[in-house]
Parts: structure tokens; sequence; C-alpha cells
């Protein structure tokens, strides 16, 4: 069964609000899935979402945002990581990624300890997790033990 996204979902991977995505279904930028009342996104749609110009360039500036906030934090009260997973992978492989990242953060942490960014370009894939030291380090164990 492929894989179906959230606006919840996908505003995380990218860092738009709900509200911006909606926009961009109701203006026609992007295509979804409406069923019993809930905006679902297949891989292939969030790629398209991910690749589109007018699009694109903010999901850029929030991933970016995301780095330049965690430097710029000079008071953090607990310790954290940032880190930045550069994956190349075809289509299914891209699609397992964020899979596996959607669903464990979905499923197994407390999404205000973690912060998640997806981008695609291509073959290109980029992960950034930010957030407390032991929620990044173990959700980066998982991904590369499973």
């Amino acid at each position: 069964m492929e894989q179906k996204y959230t606006v919840n979902q996908v505003a995380a991977m990218t860092g738009l609000s709900t509200r911006t995505i909606r926009n961009y279904l109701r203006s026609g930028l992007i295509s979804g899935e409406k069923t019993d009342g809930v905006w679902l996104f297949s891989a292939e749609e969030f790629a398209d979402m991910l690749s589109n110009p007018t699009i694109k360039p903010a999901v850029k500036a929030k991933s970016n945002a995301v780095i330049f906030d965690f430097i710029a934090d000079d008071r953090k009260k607990n310790n954290k990581i940032c880190t930045i997973l550069d994956l190349y992978a075809d289509e299914n492989e891209a699609e397992a990624v964020s899979q596996f990242f959607c669903s464990a953060i979905n499923n197994d942490y407390n999404t205000a300890d973690l912060t998640f960014k997806y981008e695609k370009n291509g073959k290109n894939i980029r992960v950034i997790l930010s957030g407390v030291e032991d929620v990044v380090a173990d959700l980066i164990n998982r991904y590369y033990s499973e």
C-alpha cells in the first residue's frame, strides 16, 4: 500500500503551515485527494509539490531556517543536536526514507522535542533533524539500523 501523507505531515516535512498548504490546494498549485474530509497526498504528489518552482523556494527557506535558528540559539536549556542527512536515492528509496521518518515521528516521538524537514531534488534527498539530543540520536540510530 502506498504511503499517503496528511496535511499535518506535509507541513512538518516542509516547514510550511497547514494553512499555506490548504491555500496551495485551493489555488491549484498542488493536488491531493480528499477522503472522509481529510486531505491526503501520495508520494508522487508530495514530490511534485517539492519540485514546484513556486513552492520550492519557500520550502528551502524553511529548511535553512531550522539550521540558522539552531545556530543562533545560544541559550539552550538542554543538550540538542542538529544534523543533516544528504542521501542519494531512486524514487522507491526516497519514498522509503520519507515513510520511515514520517511514521517514526508520528508514532514514536514527541514532536515538541524534534524538528524534521525533508527536501527532494531529483535523486538527492536532504533530511534535517533538530531537537533534544537523545531523541535525534535515537531516530538516526533507528534509521541506520533498519
